[in-house]
């Protein structure tokens, strides 16, 4: 009786408790699952040490300083060739908690977060705002075959493909 009661507050347990890290293994050579604590930074700023306000709102690639001082790429999250901007500008200057996985290649790290927590309270936040956005845009079903392909039906990809071919080295 008392072994079927303690198998049965494990397998609860196991049921309603989440792992610490919760990011999927994409089969990225050198990867490494992660949770990091850090400050959501413009890396040019951080890198020549000339800040525009709001980490340049956009329109340069953000990063994660970690609790450590080392600085990561924020390179991609949950949807196909689309970065983190739209993730993360909001949290320019702010700590945040990253679940992903990084990857080193050539001396530098790539951070890829899957999912994000503005503070340790907070709940966790998936890194899907570009196809959200993508798809109240173009009136789009988020979770079709249209918003995952997103960059097979916008017309501005289409008129950069028209102009410069697919490499953007033609023409």
């Amino acid at each position: 009786m008392r072994a079927a009661k303690l198998a049965t507050v494990l397998l609860l347990t196991a049921a309603f408790c989440r792992p610490s890290v919760a990011a999927d293994s994409l089969g990225v050579s050198n990867e490494h699952l992660v949770t990091l604590k850090g400050k959501v930074v413009d890396l040019a700023c951080e890198v020549a040490h000339s800040c525009a306000p709001n980490c340049a709102d956009g329109h340069s690639p953000l990063g994660l300083k970690g609790e450590d001082g080392k600085l990561y790429v924020a390179a991609k999250g949950n949807t196909d060739f689309a970065g983190l901007i739209h993730d993360l500008i909001a949290y320019c200057g702010t700590a945040i908690t990253a679940d992903g996985l990084t990857t080193s290649n050539y001396g530098t790290t790539v951070l890829m977060i899957q999912r994000f927590k503005p503070s340790d309270t907070a709940d966790w936040v998936e890194t899907d705002k570009f196809a959200r956005d993508w798809a109240r845009e173009h009136h789009a079903d988020p979770a079709g075959k249209e918003t995952q392909e997103w960059y097979r039906h916008d017309a501005a990809i289409a008129r950069a493909v028209a102009l410069h071919g697919k490499t953007g080295l033609e023409k």
